[in-house]
């Protein structure tokens, strides 16, 4: 199971991925966490973007991230975020195939910055196979079966983001409903004075996500759920300058 996280707001982009790797037994339905982690989260320094990971493990005979990192360091001559989430698309549909049932088998969140009235503001390419409710919501219809390069969040004016645009994947039921629990009991706090989080600037974002990531895995860790989310977490934010933060909390 996975859990990545990615906000887009007037500050940049933030976004983080836990590190955990569950392999089920097919024979039993018993199901493991492998000892060494997965770099579910990873950079693309010639596109200042980021890109995530969830779903299937493994890609043809690699795993899942080490197939994206050989996937990025052969994708130099790409030319922005838009060329790179098609061009990820057209090379895992060759890898994996038609999804048999039009369901999600896996995606990647790619988000770096797109040229919007002069400026480069935040964008999100979701590239899975499956429906797209964000794609259905605008009237955009696409082949489930097949793996598309998404649009989600085109570049728009970064006042009409709000206080941040967040999309969520893999095993994301439980942050979900933690996050508006969150917000309620923090919102209640500011009435004594206390600001949760007290963000001034996009590291700041990337360290409140790392929060939430981390206590989605410690309540999987100290519940009776299979740790399936949890390892340390990887995080990043970005600006249209470059990379603020980037790293790995334990």
């Amino acid at each position: 199971m996975t859990l990545v996280i990615t906000e887009l707001s007037p500050d940049g982009i933030a976004m983080v991925a836990d590190s955990a790797v569950t392999l089920t037994n097919l024979a039993s339905g018993a199901r493991s966490v492998l000892p060494t982690p997965a770099k579910k989260l990873q950079y693309v320094p010639y596109l200042n973007a980021g890109v995530s990971c969830w779903g299937m493990g493994r890609i043809g005979a690699a795993t899942t991230d080490d197939w994206l990192s050989n996937f990025i360091a052969s994708g130099s001559a790409l030319s922005s975020i838009g060329a790179f989430a098609s061009a990820l698309a057209s090379a895992l549909q060759v890898e994996v195939g038609d999804s048999p049932d039009g369901k999600c088998r896996l995606g990647f969140h790619v988000a770096g910055f797109e040229p919007y009235n002069g400026n480069q503001v935040p964008s999100l390419f979701h590239v899975h196979d499956g429906p797209s409710s964000t794609l259905a919501a605008r009237g955009i219809k696409v082949e489930p079966k097949r793996i598309n390069a998404n649009h989600d969040m085109p570049p728009r004016s970064p006042g009409t983001l709000g206080r941040g645009w967040i999309t969520r994947n893999g095993d994301y039921q439980l942050y979900a409903a933690l996050d508006k629990h969150l917000a309620s009991f923090f919102g209640a706090l500011q009435s004594i004075g206390i600001i949760m989080p007290h963000s001034t600037n996009v590291s700041d974002r990337a360290d409140y996500l790392v929060f939430q990531a981390r206590l989605v895995a410690d309540i999987y860790r100290l519940s009776n759920l299979h740790p399936g989310i949890g390892g340390p977490i990887e995080f990043l934010a970005m600006t249209p300058s470059g990379l603020s933060t980037q790293g790995t909390a334990k």
